[in-house]
């Protein structure tokens, strides 16, 4: 039977980032791989928040538009090799409740998640379900480094499922994870009993197709690293700094079987 994996992206430039080393492996290995963004919804034509504003400005005239970042997209993924999927969810800087904008600022968008927001871990958890059985399927998802509240999102809607912990891995998200101390603030807020480190090295082909991935979301290219020449430079540094050995890696982790996880005073099987 061939094997098959999950990847959850929050945004989508998130899978690329952060995966796309192992994801272009996995495809030369003939596994099945599917990438579903999340939050991949059509921005409002109106009434959005000066802070939203001002990030379609830092992107462009029209990189705000799903239809530009989804065919950013769909360039990545055939770069990658890898199946894709879209959903419409909005992003965090178009949600609102009661008249009320939920995430304003850039202190809000990394921050704690709302309480307005619990729906929509529901919802996010419901649709990933709806994807199932994972018996044979490896599900990644995002740790959340960083605090971003999109990918507090993904996370705990996966947390939330009837998945045993052998199909579950959690990604480092990138490029949070090179600001220091992040990673480890990331892995206590979630409070594990034990987590299980993997290192899951890949050829210096599959790093190209990786750097080459990313720089397919132009609008993204001047936020992110300023230059495509800086992308290469950063990716490669970092991809070599997670192996002790300075391979080619990147680093996944899982809770050991058995283990739980304990959020907002409850436990949590995984």
């Amino acid at each position: 039977m061939t094997s098959q994996c999950l990847y959850l992206s929050p945004h989508f430039d998130d899978a690329a980032l952060s995966c796309g080393g192992l994801i272009r492996q996995l495809v030369l290995e003939e596994t099945q791989v599917l990438v579903v963004t999340i939050f991949a919804g059509e921005p409002p034509p109106a009434d959005i928040s000066p802070f939203a504003a001002g990030m379609h400005a830092r992107w462009g005239d029209v990189a705000h538009r799903a239809t530009v970042r989804r065919e950013e997209d769909r360039k990545a993924m055939d770069l990658l090799g890898a199946n894709y999927l879209h959903l419409e969810y909005p992003d965090a800087i178009y949600r609102s409740a009661g008249g009320s904008f939920l995430y304003a600022s850039n202190e809000d968008l990394f921050g704690p998640l709302r309480p307005e927001d619990t729906g929509l871990v529901s919802q996010v958890a419901a649709s990933v379900d709806g994807m199932g059985p994972f018996r044979d399927t490896t599900i990644y998802a995002p740790l959340a480094v960083g605090n971003h509240v999109d990918h507090q999102l993904v996370r705990d809607a996966i947390l939330s499922l009837d998945a045993p912990p052998s199909t579950v891995v959690f990604y480092e998200d990138y490029p949070y994870v090179e600001e220091p101390g992040a990673l480890t603030q990331a892995l206590e807020a979630l409070r594990p009993e034990q987590w299980e480190l993997e290192l899951r090295e890949f050829d210096e082909q599959c790093l190209k197709t990786k750097i080459v991935s990313i720089g397919a979301y132009q609008s993204q290219m001047a936020t992110l690293f300023g230059s495509e020449q800086a992308t290469a430079q950063r990716v490669r540094d970092y991809v070599r700094a997670v192996s002790p050995e300075h391979r080619l890696a990147e680093r996944y982790w899982r809770l050991k079987e058995g283990d739980n996880l304990i959020r907002g005073g409850q436990r949590i099987a995984t």
